[in-house]
């Protein structure tokens, strides 16, 4: 069988929980920024398609592109891709990110522990990798900083105070049922 498209993918996981990493074969998306980037990928479709879809994935899947940091401070970035979104930040991606940047040797390992900056979409990830023979063992994350846009607030319509709205990246809010 030819093939014209080559992609490298690191299969990987977080506890069950897919997240595998391309670390070839796709150019960086347009952007300034990684959030710009990230955005490009949900607007154009063309790779979460081809990587999340049948028949190489399904709702079961996530995929992480690996794009150089635009943030001195990080080592490397991670767009994240899930099937019903490109969302701005994941801790179980995060994971996975870490972990092949490191076994598969894009990241130098230092043992015991390997720390590491990666720039997610909605900001930067502090990770703290356990390693051991070579190979990581266990990672800690930081998440991107957010605080409660209001506390106490009266959902409309409703009898209880239920909403909750992050302001961490543009766009993003979350909902307390």
């Amino acid at each position: 069988m030819r093939s014209s498209k080559v992609i490298h993918v690191v299969s990987c996981h977080a506890e069950g929980e897919v997240g595998d990493v391309i670390v070839g074969g796709v150019a960086p998306p347009p952007g300034a920024t990684v959030w710009e980037q990230s955005r490009w990928i949900a607007k154009d479709q063309t790779l979460r398609n081809f990587v999340l879809n049948e028949p190489r994935g399904g709702v079961f899947r996530h995929v992480n592109l690996l794009v150089p940091a635009k943030d001195p401070r990080a080592q490397m970035a991670g767009i994240i891709m899930e099937p019903a979104d490109t969302p701005p930040m994941s801790g179980s991606n995060s994971l996975c990110v870490a972990t092949v940047l490191l076994d598969s040797g894009i990241l130098p390992m230092t043992e015991p522990q390997t720390r590491l900056v990666l720039e997610a979409p909605g900001g930067l990830i502090e990770a703290v990798a356990d390693c051991r023979d070579g190979k990581v063992e266990r990672v800690e994350i930081k998440n991107v900083p957010s605080f409660a846009d209001r506390l106490d607030a009266w959902t409309p319509g409703s009898k209880s105070k239920a909403s909750v709205h992050c302001r961490s990246t543009p766009r993003t809010a979350a909902t307390v049922l």
